[in-house]
């Protein structure tokens, strides 16, 4: 078989046949494509004038089909602003989390919706802030499960009792300030549901906690992981975390309940799942994943996170909220074996789970609400002065007590007043609660904005203190 030469190609085109098979292919495609096209889209427009003119039943601007583009724009906006802010947070020398919290308020009525109501109206309607919500409650979960595995892997042996004792001074200054603060403040600005002693809890534990993922991260960016004011400020922080999320989940079981009897189940009903948990419940969790170590790491993942949803289902069901579930899983879990899993847990949290919730707080925090006042600007101030405070005096003086230089007492107290991220998550919950006001919130979380974003300036200025005392020394 020989291949057809030009010439012969060139006469089959201009052959009659050709012309006739040509005109007959063109007619084909005019009423089997053109036509039904031009028709369609004359269809489509006359529907579009008579919907003009007469508005047709069925889904409309601000129905179901307006709320998922709304859901997917939004969701888009929350990680792109999350992500834009933390970085520009990284390179002025401060924490991710300092720009990702900046940007829930950004989104919310504190900024967006006071420059741009109609904007922050169309972005986060009513009807999905729901979704965002289960989002953001997911991110928590994972969250709590991550400071669990950390105040696990945080190892005791060498500054056992010197970490012991610098987080109990951080803990017992700050819960005083915080319950003097309920004094003074109580009843104008605590929530409907928080009698005084409550109130005074609630405060006491959000002034003494420290987040200790912003901490385990500024310290990694400073590369003082394994110096020893590093090793004791997080020894400092998992000891205090652990305290006092215990007393934040007694205070949240009296606080969740109408009659004292149904608080008391509560409060023994937590205590028992965290004492099994914590000794049956740890050898059986270290026998599962041993036993299905052959199966591959999909398989302990799946594990994971069946383990994590269950944990946080037992307390949800016994009264209290669902992230302290979380903590004790992630605190029972063994490290060593889960290390990959739980690293991949916390990835997808950081990067697309807690911008929602960042978004969340920023969604509750209103500061032109009741207008910017000086009562709260001087709350902001006072409770900011009394986190700032408790969380250097005490560690500071303890530390230097047992043997370590001013400098490095003064880094140490600076390093535990990182709120950050894990504030906010108590601060989440008290309102829930109904123990704080709206206008408490609001001076909470600048509180927790301000002390975690103060503590690299304040590091940095340690650092010139101590060179400084260093050349006096010489």
């Amino acid at each position: 078989m020989t291949p057809l030469s030009a010439d012969a190609v060139e006469s089959d085109h201009a052959s009659p046949a050709a012309a006739v098979r040509r005109r007959r292919i063109a007619l084909s495609y005019l009423l089997t494509a053109v036509l039904p096209a031009l028709l369609a889209l004359g269809l489509l427009v006359a529907l579009a004038m008579s919907s003009a003119r007469a508005p047709a039943a069925g889904p409309a601007a601000g129905g179901p089909a307006d709320h998922t583009v709304r859901l997917f724009v939004a969701i888009a906006v929350v990680i792109l602003a999350a992500r834009l802010f933390g970085g520009l947070a990284r390179r002025v020398g401060q924490p991710p989390v300092v720009g990702e919290i900046f940007a829930g308020l950004c989104l919310g009525p504190s900024v967006l919706g006071a420059v741009f109501p109609a904007a922050g109206d169309w972005l986060f309607p009513i009807e999905i802030r729901p979704v965002l919500q289960g989002l953001a409650d997911i991110g928590l979960i994972a969250l709590m499960f991550v400071v669990g595995q950390e105040s696990r892997r945080t190892p005791l042996k060498g500054h056992g009792g010197t970490a012991m004792s610098i987080a109990q001074a951080g803990i017992a200054g700050p819960f005083l300030g915080g319950a003097l603060l309920a004094v003074l403040l109580y009843p104008a600005w605590a929530g409907p549901r928080a009698d005084p002693v409550v109130f005074a809890m609630f405060l006491g534990s959000a002034l003494s906690i420290t987040a200790f993922p912003v901490l385990a991260r500024i310290l990694d960016e400073k590369g003082m992981t394994r110096t020893r004011v590093g090793r004791l400020s997080m020894l400092c922080a998992a000891i205090a975390d652990v305290v006092a999320w215990c007393m934040i989940a007694a205070m949240a079981a009296v606080a969740g309940q109408d009659s004292p009897a149904r608080a008391a189940l509560t409060v023994v009903l937590v205590v028992a799942y965290g004492a099994f948990m914590a000794g049956p419940g740890r050898r059986l969790l270290a026998r599962l994943f041993a036993a299905i170590e052959g199966y591959g790491e999909g398989a302990r993942l799946l594990a994971l996170i069946v383990g994590l949803l269950l944990s946080s289902a037992v307390t949800s069901a016994i009264g209290i909220h669902a992230i302290f579930g979380a903590f004790i899983f992630g605190f029972c879990c063994p490290p060593a074996v889960i290390a990959r899993q739980a690293e991949r847990i916390n990835a997808l949290s950081g990067a697309l789970l807690l911008p929602f919730f960042f978004v969340g707080t920023g969604l509750r925090t209103d500061v032109w609400r009741d207008g910017l006042s000086a009562a709260l600007i001087g709350v902001t101030l006072l409770v900011t002065a009394v986190a700032l405070a408790g969380k250097l005096a005490g560690p500071m003086l303890m530390a230097r007590s047992s043997g370590l230089s001013w400098a490095d007492s003064g880094t140490l107290g600076v390093l535990l007043n990182a709120r950050g991220l894990t504030e906010l998550v108590l601060l989440n919950l008290g309102l829930s609660l109904g123990l704080l006001s709206d206008r408490l919130f609001v001076a909470l979380v600048l509180m927790a904005l301000a002390t975690t974003a103060m503590t690299a300036p304040l590091l940095r200025l340690a650092g010139v203190i101590a060179a400084r005392a260093d050349r006096r020394g010489t």
